[in-house]
């Protein structure tokens, strides 16, 4: 059984950007199994630098969108994404010193989606669908 299950609520109405939303859900997954089966470091760490740079390409393709459609509020949604991405790279820093970070980031990452996802994201995508760009 999943940790997170994607449902349609989670759609912003753009294939490559679900597609990338349902990515991180896996990612989620994997953190929760490897979590769960005790997976190796190797294994954890593999997760994790999955996240960041998946984290990175993702805000990427989303800041593409903005500055393509004119997005009035970029210049926060990327200030959000600069902070989340901040967050993330210190549980990399923490993990490499040796912490026991695994239920710390899940929380964190299921907030994050629920959060994040729900209420940022939900902004662009309604500004785009009402401009007529999805």
């Amino acid at each position: 059984m999943d940790y997170i299950n994607w449902t349609s609520e989670m759609s912003i109405g753009m294939k490559d950007i679900d597609d990338q939303h349902r990515h991180f859900v896996d990612i989620i997954n994997r953190t929760k199994k490897a979590s769960d089966t005790g997976a190796t470091k190797d294994a954890q760490k593999e997760v994790l630098t999955d996240l960041i740079e998946y984290a990175r390409y993702h805000f990427e393709t989303e800041e593409q969108y903005f500055e393509k459609f004119s997005y009035p509020h970029t210049a926060e949604h990327k200030a959000e994404h600069a902070k989340l991405l901040a967050k993330v790279l210190a549980f990399s820093d923490r993990f490499e010193e040796g912490e026991e970070i695994a239920q710390e980031i899940l929380a964190f990452l299921k907030d994050w989606l629920t959060d994040h996802l729900m209420k940022h994201d939900m902004k662009y995508a309604k500004y785009f669908k009402s401009n007529g760009y999805i």
